[in-house]
């Protein structure tokens, strides 16, 4: 028992020595539940990026900018929802059932008599309780579903920084650029393929980007505090281009473009460090954003 014991305070111990060394404080975690399934991910290895080359431009390579939006949550529309909730609590009851009375043809019955049944079993509150349950499955359908969970997107311009940094800038990639960047006009066949090959060369891993760190207190370039922010993301990485962003995805990227983010964060890709997310509505982002810069060094794929 003491050998239990004595295992479970180091690993604790530990957990917080690896938090508060590459994090800071595990209080800056925006939910507790995180935080031991995070810890791999602050010390697995990575791509070191080399930061000493300078951009095409001629600027350092040093630094990019970096901005938040809420996530963006969608309620189903599908026909079938109108008749979800019914079996949703149909399924649970029958489910309950059948953990008591047995599943052999539990299908046959009609729910009313399964409820009945229950009813006798358990009580009419607990019952409702269970009713209850699955109304709350419904509603997770209905409600909002996240649809750009843990994710990040980037311009072109950053996205070959990126690959540059971590050596993968290849004659094959340049052509690439070309012909999503150039002013030559290129069939969508090329287009398409053009764009897979880069983003297999910056995706093509099986684990997902991570960047973490600290960073200043500033926003929009004007310090705030004299606090260093620590900061972890981890994401799914989108690259954009201009000739393959149409609609509402062409407004959020020339809103990037034109305030001069280099990296648009998904609240939900922010797992320590979240300052000043802005909301999509629907169409575009209607308010300016709230940028920061981190370190491209810091950034590890």
């Amino acid at each position: 028992m003491s050998l239990l014991q004595d295992a479970t305070n180091r690993s604790i111990i530990s957990s917080e020595e690896c938090l508060r060394l590459f994090i800071g404080n595990p209080g800056f975690f925006k939910n507790v539940e995180d935080i031991q399934k995070r810890i791999g991910g602050l010390v697995s290895t990575g791509d070191d990026n080399v930061t000493t080359l300078p951009n095409f431009d001629g600027s350092t390579n040093d630094y990019y900018t970096c901005a938040e939006v809420a996530d963006y949550e969608v309620g189903s529309k599908a026909e079938i929802m109108s008749s979800l909730k019914e079996k949703m609590r149909e399924g649970e009851l029958r489910e309950i059932y059948g953990d008591y009375f047995g599943f052999e043809k539990v299908d046959e019955l009609a729910i009313d008599d399964v409820r009945s049944k229950l009813v006798e079993k358990l009580g009419e509150n607990k019952v409702k309780n269970i009713e209850s349950r699955a109304n709350d499955f419904y509603k997770s359908y209905t409600s909002g579903i996240n649809v750009a969970d843990g994710a990040s997107y980037i311009t072109a311009d950053m996205c070959k920084r990126m690959l540059r940094a971590r050596g993968a800038y290849n004659s094959d990639v340049a052509k690439a650029f070309d012909i999503l960047q150039g002013e030559t006009a290129y069939s969508w066949e090329d287009k398409r393929d053009a764009f897979k090959l880069i983003y297999d060369k910056t995706n093509l891993v099986t684990t997902k980007y991570t960047a973490y760190g600290f960073r200043d207190h500033t926003t929009n370039g004007n310090k705030v505090s004299s606090l260093s922010v620590p900061y972890y993301n981890k994401f799914a990485l989108f690259p954009i281009f201009e000739c393959l962003a149409t609609g509402k995805l062409k407004n959020i990227y020339n809103k990037m473009k034109n305030e001069g983010v280099d990296n648009l964060l998904m609240t939900s890709a922010v797992k320590v460090g979240l300052q000043g997310n802005v909301k999509f509505n629907g169409e575009t982002i209607d308010k300016p954003f709230n940028k920061y810069t981190q370190r491209l060094a810091a950034l590890r794929r």
